[in-house]
Parts: structure tokens; sequence; C-alpha cells
């Protein structure tokens, strides 16, 4: 008879849906398929991966907060991806194509 491999830690043991739902009550950044991000306080999760989050806010990819949304309902269907470590999380300032774009109109002028 032989015995399973030993499993080193609990995440390697749960569900990815059980993992998710251990951040209940803790602020999650939810990033949608259409490039919207949401930051919020994890309320609900189901099976299907729709959720509740209170205290929403949508903000923008450098954490500009673009608006204070209250609890928002988010179906599973439209989900990229889901943070749960917002410590982790790292917003970067966009690069302006400004100065390019400016090169380009000044040689379309002469």
């Amino acid at each position: 008879m032989t015995t399973p491999p030993p499993r080193s830690s609990v995440a390697a043991r749960m569900a990815p849906l059980d993992y998710i739902r251990r951040a209940n009550g803790r602020n999650v950044l939810v990033k949608l398929k259409d490039g919207s991000e949401y930051i919020g306080r994890l309320k609900f999760l189901d099976h299907s991966m729709n959720i509740i989050l209170e205290e929403a806010k949508e903000v923008s990819e450098t954490s500009k907060v673009l608006a204070n949304i209250g609890t928002v309902f988010i179906r599973g269907s439209n989900l990229l991806y889901v943070s749960l470590d917002l410590s982790k999380v790292t917003f970067f300032e966009q690069q302006e194509a400004a100065p390019a774009q400016q090169g380009q109109e000044g040689q379309e002028a002469d």
C-alpha cells in the first residue's frame, strides 16, 4: 500500500475558494476583465466567485480613487483576479506619452 506524500503547508491542503474565504472581512483588490479595479472589504464569496465588497472604491492603475461605491456585487464571470494581500500590491505611475506625441505633432506642423 502506498502512502500519499506529506503536505508541507496549510495552503496546499485548501481549495482556492476556501483560501479566498479566509480573507472575509479584510480589504482585497479585485481586477475585472475590462481592466477596472476595486478595493474593498470582502463581505461574501460564493462557489461561482460572485463577490460582495463593502466600502468599495474604484481605483485607477496608479491607486487614485475614481469613485466611492459603497457596497458592490461583482459577478464572478467578470473577475480577472483577486489580490488578498494589499501590502504587496504596488501601483505604478503610467508613463506619459505626451513628450513623444508632442515631438510628432511638431513634425506635422512643419
